[in-house]
């Protein structure tokens, strides 16, 4: 049992960490910690639940967004969509990753495809998911961030107000502004090399 993660069935905190689980298949022991009450009290003083210890990387987990995260990231055969494909379109432009023309043509029909869904969402509406900035905005933002540093210049901004009026005010917010107060948007559309 390398990765075990306790829950109760008594509490609502576990429920989306156990969804995870269940729908990544992960390699993950669930344990009711009543049942174990012993050894969950010595893993977890402060008795938290749920709660989530990685034996073989000695990580001890209790709280509800920290071990979503790891399940995630732990287990999700694509952690975030978005991201790879920024990261294979824009990568190469960059010299982040080799360039290849035939696999940039498709990370960049791709990653359009991506991006005419954000944009139509955006039209009607200010944020990913509510009518506030939730997670789901500064995680994607974060994504953003490569192509509107060193891709995404005024003419790709005429393509897509949406999404650069979203990626600004999120960009702006109170959240990531310690992040992103001095940075800038493309001057020019990087070219592949040649």
């Amino acid at each position: 049992m390398s990765t075990i993660l306790y829950y109760s069935p008594n509490y609502i905190r576990p429920i989306v960490p156990l969804c995870l689980v269940n729908y990544f298949n992960a390699n993950v022991t669930t344990v009711d910690m009543a049942t174990e009450q012993e050894k969950f009290s010595k893993e977890f003083p402060l008795k938290k639940c749920p709660a989530l210890i990685d034996n073989e990387q000695g990580i001890y987990l209790t709280e509800i967004i920290a071990i979503c995260n790891y399940i995630i990231k732990t287990f999700a055969k694509e952690t975030n969509e978005v991201k790879k494909l920024l990261v294979d379109y824009i990568g190469p432009l960059i010299g982040l990753i080799p360039y290849e023309a035939m696999a940039h043509e498709k990370a960049r029909k791709d990653f359009e495809a991506v991006l005419q869904i954000y944009e139509d969402r955006l039209k009607n509406h200010n944020f990913l998911v509510s009518d506030h900035i939730t997670l789901a905005d500064l995680s994607s933002v974060s994504c953003f961030y490569l192509g509107f540093t060193f891709a995404f210049d005024q003419n790709w901004s005429k393509q897509y107000p949406n999404i650069t009026r979203w990626y600004k005010e999120i960009t702006k917010s109170q959240y990531v502004i310690s992040f992103f107060s001095d940075k800038q948007q493309a001057k020019a559309f990087s070219q592949p090399p040649q």
